[in-house]
């Protein structure tokens, strides 16, 4: 399959992933020691990029724009969230957006119509920030993952099946009600494009 089509398979296998997710709950849940919710959730969008493009290794390829799912944190204020990250593995790994997963639903932060409440929230709260992503690529000396504080590599541990932590997890957060299905009530739609 060639490169656009499997940027936009990704993107239509996190369109279907995205309205089923309780924003609220996924905040609260990276933002504390009961992130069986924000792992589950994570998990997801690392597994949707596997089985669309077959690896979770980005060498040298022939990829030039990639969306990445990712762990944020506000440089200013410590908070944690979701995200997509969009790179360019051409420039390598040069950072071209994020679309952040908040308690307000998903923001791009490239979008020009923000609500006044998004465009708050990402000042306030995100930006600054850091950023690191599920998917090794090679040659991004952008993201730092020899200083991984502990909270971020607890999540992105679960995305490697060779983790022992992600059964575990998972089965930690079915416990406590965190993995039963999510409330369809959020009414969150397709928002990438």
């Amino acid at each position: 399959m060639k490169e656009k089509n499997l940027q936009a398979a990704y993107i239509k296998r996190l369109n279907a992933i995205l309205p089923t997710v309780n924003f609220a709950k996924l905040d609260q849940s990276c933002n504390s020691a009961e992130d069986g919710y924000a792992k589950e959730i994570l998990k997801q969008m690392h597994q949707a990029f596997v089985e669309t493009y077959g690896t979770d290794y980005l060498g040298d390829s022939a990829y030039e724009f990639v969306e990445l799912p990712a762990v944020i944190r506000g440089r200013n204020t410590g908070h944690i969230s979701l995200g997509i990250v969009a790179l360019d593995l051409e420039s390598s790994g040069e950072h071209w957006g994020t679309f952040f997963l908040t308690r307000l639903g998903v923001i791009d932060q490239n979008a020009i119509k923000k609500t006044t409440a998004q465009a708050k929230l990402l000042s306030d709260v995100y930006i600054p920030y850091d950023y690191w992503y599920t998917v090794s690529v090679e040659r991004d000396h952008h993201v730092d993952f020899d200083n991984v504080p502990e909270k971020i590599e607890g999540l992105l541990g679960v995305c490697h099946a060779e983790q022992p932590d992600m059964e575990s997890s998972l089965i930690r957060a079915d416990k406590h009600g965190e993995a039963s299905n999510p409330e369809p009530e959020w009414p969150n739609g397709p928002v990438m494009k």
